[in-house]
């Protein structure tokens, strides 16, 4: 993709081009609908309530376009607002799109996103998100640096969790002790185990229990068994 600001502007450009053309559309039709009351009028000669009534429902008919096509174009405005990464706090302004817009003519998109303003990094990385970087990797304008002499500027990025993460975390742990209980169960409670003597599901394998409890056609079963389920 381009350069965030650099995109957002070439998109508000393809926008300003479909409100020019729902322009030039409302103008056609408020025309075709005064000739048409003009000829409803003098020709047909159409009464006071008709000709009433139909400028009724034609201006109802454009307001409906202009108030779905504006509803329209704010929804594509804020997709593509959540898709460059813009400050959320910046869809509460109803000038969030001059704001944007502002930014970007500026060269400082990147102000106007979250991952500056709030270093959604983890760890001490003051550089924080690199948008707006179009070099190529071998082009000659970036100096080379060596791995080993980098080292240090990594040190410490590995900071302690922030709370979102200890959660997940904590739930991950708990989940994991909770799955492993219902595995040591259900082995327990597993009959063909507790026929063949043995306590894990991996020392049945290693016997030659499934070889003489082979069953013909058991696979078809299950699968048809499984195929019923997925209709239920």
């Amino acid at each position: 993709m381009l350069d965030p600001g650099a995109y957002f502007l070439q998109q508000i450009k393809l926008e300003d081009k479909k409100m020019l053309q729902l322009k030039r559309f409302i103008l056609l039709s408020l025309s075709f609908s005064f000739l048409f009351l003009f000829v409803l009028a003098e020709i047909i000669g159409g009464t006071p309530i008709q000709l009433l009534l139909f400028s009724i429902v034609a201006l109802v008919a454009i307001l409906g376009i202009v108030i779905s096509s504006k509803k329209a174009a704010n929804d594509r405005l804020d997709s593509l607002l959540a898709l460059l990464e813009v400050d959320p706090e910046i869809f509460e302004h109803s000038s969030r799109r001059d704001l944007v817009m502002n930014a970007a003519l500026s060269g400082v998109f990147e102000t106007v996103q979250v991952s500056k303003n709030q270093q959604r990094l983890r760890g001490s990385d003051e550089k924080g998100f690199t948008s707006g970087k179009t070099e190529s990797p071998l082009s000659n304008a970036i100096p080379r640096r060596d791995a080993l002499n980098s080292e240090s500027t990594y040190a410490g990025l590995e900071d302690d969790l922030r709370p979102s993460e200890l959660l997940v975390t904590e739930a991950n742990q708990r989940y994991e002790a909770m799955a492993q209980k219902r595995w040591e169960d259900s082995e327990s409670s597993d009959v063909d185990l507790v026929e063949a003597g043995v306590e894990r599901l991996g020392d049945l394998v290693r016997t030659d229990w499934f070889e003489k409890n082979a069953k013909e056609g058991g696979v078809q079963a299950l699968m048809d068994s499984v195929k019923d389920e997925d209709e239920l």
